[in-house]
């Protein structure tokens, strides 16, 4: 079924996004301006073995593909962190964040105390995941567990390890500058502003509180796939949206470029602020992509350079799950629908 729905090319009015944008349907949809329709069905039945619970593609402010129940939340796990890496580049910019204060200077400590280096970390070391505050975490997977550091063994700014203790802290800073949820934060600065559709606060978000572990909780975000695709075409249009500049252009291009590159080819070949980087060296991708990942195959990728937005969701509620290689693979397999065969335009 071919669909007519737009979002507005990139730097041009989104006024109309609230209209129909990817309307609610079981059945899938795509138009072929760029894109090769035998390759896109060959993406469908790839979509369809993965079980995947909704998938959009978006090229030039043009709906070209919609699977499954893009108008229903999903858990977000993980991406959770580039949705508040947006807020905190919002809030520095107006001046209620200073990214170069330390934990020391901001009152953040936990379970057991801080030590004097690790109270010496910055809201900046957080954010690139550097914080060497190696302690417990709510919502810490068994095997960020294995491979977290022993305590004080790095310093501060030197060693990367994907650290959900630096994330959830940084929820706690946030909380603290804006006098607000991050829910509410994100409700009022970015979910309203750009016309989602499907998030409801009081439903799709909640802290998650392991007392025993830390005192900072983990944040919660559940969001729909078609909710999902316009923060992601926030970012595509450098943080712009209807003539509104709701996130700085230079904290888009600081968070989703490398800060740390990571030893792998695909969607995880760097780690910028909160935002996932593909790798220089992976000619299968296109360059200067980013993506925001969580875990069970909830993934947001955004293209510049082919002016494109995915997004991927499985229902992780249930046993549906694919891991990074996957869905890796699957956006290759995306790539080679391009009607000029190669990841570039």
């Amino acid at each position: 079924m071919w669909n007519s729905n737009r979002i507005r090319p990139p730097l041009v009015s989104v006024v109309l996004l609230a209209a129909g944008l990817l309307a609610p349907t079981q059945a899938q949809a795509w138009q072929t301006d760029g894109w090769s329709e035998e390759g896109l069905e060959r993406v469908e039945d790839e979509l369809d073995r993965l079980g995947t619970a909704a998938f959009v593609l978006v090229t030039d402010g043009r709906t070209i593909m919609s699977h499954g129940r893009v108008d229903q939340p999903f858990r977000m796990h993980s991406i959770r962190k580039s949705l508040l890496s947006a807020l905190i580049g919002i809030a520095a910019s107006e001046g209620e964040m200073n990214l170069e204060a330390t934990l020391g200077s901001l009152g953040i400590n936990d379970k057991g105390l801080l030590t004097p280096r690790e109270e010496a970390a910055t809201v900046r070391h957080l954010l690139a995941s550097r914080s060497g505050i190696y302690h417990p975490a709510a919502s810490e997977t068994d095997e960020a567990r294995d491979e977290r550091p022993s305590r004080g063994s790095h310093e501060p700014g030197n060693h990367w390890y994907y650290n959900n203790w630096d994330f959830n802290a940084l929820g706690t800073i946030y909380g603290s500058a804006r006098g607000q949820t991050v829910g509410d934060a994100f409700r009022d600065r970015i979910a309203i502003p750009i016309a989602m559709q499907d998030f409801d606060v009081d439903r799709d978000f909640e802290y998650h509180h392991e007392p025993h572990l830390s005192r900072h909780p983990s944040y919660r975000f559940r969001l729909s796939a078609r909710d999902l695709v316009r923060f992601g075409s926030l970012f595509l249009n450098q943080g712009e949206w209807n003539g509104r500049q709701l996130v700085p252009t230079d904290w888009v291009s600081r968070s989703t470029s490398t800060i740390t590159p990571l030893d792998s080819e695909g969607t995880k070949g760097g780690y910028g602020l909160m935002w996932w980087t593909t790798g220089p060296n992976d000619s299968s991708l296109p360059a200067g992509s980013y993506t925001a990942s969580g875990a069970g195959g909830q993934r947001l990728t955004v293209l510049p350079s082919i002016g494109s937005v995915v997004v991927h969701l499985m229902d992780t509620d249930g046993e549906a799950r694919i891991g990074t290689g996957r869905y890796d693979a699957l956006l290759r397999l995306l790539m080679l629908a391009r009607v000029d065969a190669g990841p570039g335009r």
